[in-house]
């Protein structure tokens, strides 16, 4: 039954691409634009969740209106994006680089990181069309990326997926597979991309974000702590035209105390800070409708956010 759904899936995700392939760039955004309104209307649980997050990150401070504004938008955005991915699955070197505008910012930092030789942590989030700013990051040539990331349910869909994330050089690190794949990426001067916004159901630590606890990822202070890799910030920022800007920096440079666990869990709040701070000026770009607060520590055993 479940091979069946995902056959499905692969025909309507296939019937989806014939559609967006042909189609000029502008269209693409406009399509986009259409369906993530559409979505809007009927993502209920999912608006739902949306609309708990700005509760949780705004409070009083906005309206209802303006809140329901953030995340319709968001929905769009997410949208395009998705639909970005799809086109891009032709003429894919030319498309990404039409995509970005101009140079990205803070490549002298880039480099500066590089000249360490031990190897470079991107701290990322689900934030403006993060898959095309990996491929872009590929094709500069400076450093191979490898990304973090979970395998879809679907192995259609999979396959398609993992095709386009490493059409550009770029390698994908499964995260059921052994650490050790990252700490040979980092010891032959590559970049690992960290995506630090979304909730850890098991084995992260708590520190507030937005001013709520919320379970996340300690991996990315760990090994920084033990290596001394650099931890630099790497952010997609949508224009109105659909298109994005690329910023690499400015490094989080944190300074080691007398105890470990203490600056393991310090170093983790800094990086959910610098999130933080980019959401907050404008939540629109950023995947609100993950439910960031789901899991909860010991002390709120049976208090649900969601």
């Amino acid at each position: 039954m479940k091979s069946t759904r995902h056959f499905l899936e692969y025909i309507l995700f296939s019937l989806l691409l014939l559609l967006v392939l042909p189609l000029p760039q502008q269209t693409v955004v406009k399509l986009g634009k259409r369906l993530g309104s559409l979505a809007f209307l009927f993502a209920g649980k999912r608006k739902q969740s949306a609309r708990t997050n700005l509760d949780i990150i705004y409070a009083e401070s906005k309206s209802s209106g303006e809140k329901n504004k953030i995340i319709k938008k968001s929905f769009q955005n997410l949208t395009i994006s998705a639909l970005q991915c799809l086109w891009v699955t032709s003429d894919t070197e030319k498309r990404v680089r039409g995509l970005i505008e101009g140079e990205p910012i803070g490549l002298d930092l880039l480099h500066q990181c590089l000249e360490r030789k031990k190897g470079i942590f991107f701290l990322t989030a689900h934030y403006g069309n993060w898959e095309i700013m990996g491929l872009f990051h590929g094709y500069l040539g400076i450093c191979q990326l490898s990304s973090i990331a979970r395998k879809l349910d679907n192995p259609y869909l999979d396959r398609v997926t993992k095709k386009l994330r490493t059409s550009s050089g770029n390698k994908i690190i499964y995260r059921d597979e052994s650490p050790l794949k990252i700490v040979r990426e980092l010891k032959n001067n590559g970049s690992v991309a960290v995506m630090m916004d979304q909730n850890t159901a098991k084995g992260g630590v708590f520190v507030d974000f937005f001013g709520k606890k919320a379970a996340t990822p300690r991996a990315l202070a760990l090994l920084s702590y033990r290596s001394g890799t650099p931890v630099l910030p790497l952010f997609c920022y949508p224009t109105d035209k659909g298109t994005y800007r690329i910023e690499y920096g400015p490094e989080i440079q944190l300074e080691k105390s007398h105890s470990r666990d203490a600056d393991i869990l310090n170093w983790t709040y800094n990086y959910e800070q610098f999130i933080e701070n980019i959401i907050r000026e404008n939540p629109a770009p950023w995947m609100c409708g993950h439910r960031r607060w789901k899991t909860r520590p010991p002390e709120e055993k049976g208090i649900r956010t969601y």
